[in-house]
């Protein structure tokens, strides 16, 4: 089996971090790492925050360089949740193959649709690899193509620039925030899943045990959201919230 180290020098990981500081915009970003991520055998990927577990907020930020193709299958065939490598990017912290997840998935009875469609688009082989962050948060980049096997250098390197790719996108379009509306205040990422649970009609007490915060630090972000926004109540900050799209009534 070829081992792709024979093909891509792993020293040229830290070329690429030195790059990632020189580009001020998203799509140069992701220009270079596709670049890079082809030199490697695979020829799409996307990246971005995973939801925490038992919300159904949408994610801070999200990339993709996927077909629209794809992108109509696997949301309108619901692949996203059962995609096995989004639940390992929430337990893993080194970088698993499609082929190695499609083995676990295998030997527990899971079911391993994920990576036949993927085939299917011309994708048999992939690397999930996960990124894990203060205050519980969680991320992925997931590459795929025809790529069969990288060498141990070879996987160390596509990780280390993962991670720098990752922490520059999300530094690029989501600096601590989720979604940030055009005409309205911005807010924390924090401060929105307040929001989010305050709207379910969840006390400051209950708040705090979902998110595994003090309820202290969840009555501080309401406050600061108020305050944002220039109201005085709770009710005039969910209403504002949902006005300029920060979540969903």
């Amino acid at each position: 089996m070829l081992l792709r180290s024979d093909i891509v020098d792993p020293r040229g990981a830290f070329d690429f971090i030195d790059r990632l500081a020189s580009l001020s915009t998203a799509e140069a970003v992701i220009a270079a790492f596709r670049a890079e991520a082809g030199r490697f055998g695979y020829s799409t990927f996307a990246l971005g925050e995973l939801p925490r577990h038992g919300s159904d907020a949408l994610p801070a930020f999200f990339v993709s360089t996927w077909p629209s193709d794809w992108v109509e299958v696997y949301t309108g065939e619901s692949i996203g949740p059962d995609d096995p490598t989004v639940a390992f990017a929430r337990t893993g912290v080194l970088p698993e193959t499609f082929s190695g997840l499609r083995r676990r998935r295998m030997a527990c009875g899971g079911s391993v649709r994920t990576f036949d469609v993927a085939a299917a688009h011309g994708w048999p082989e992939g690397l999930a690899i996960p990124i894990h962050g203060p205050n519980g948060y969680r991320g992925i980049v997931t590459v795929a193509g025809e790529t069969k096997e990288l060498s141990r250098p070879d996987r160390a390197a596509l990780h280390l620039m993962a991670l720098y790719l990752h922490e520059r996108l999300k530094g690029l379009l989501a600096p601590e925030l989720a979604a940030v509306p055009v005409d309205g205040p911005l807010l924390s990422r924090g401060e929105i899943e307040c929001i989010h649970w305050l709207i379910a009609g969840k006390s400051d007490w209950e708040m705090s045990e979902i998110l595994g915060i003090f309820e202290w630090n969840a009555h501080w972000r309401i406050e600061k959201a108020k305050a944002k926004f220039g109201v005085k109540t709770r009710a005039q900050l969910t209403a504002l919230a949902v006005h300029h799209g920060y979540v969903k009534p």
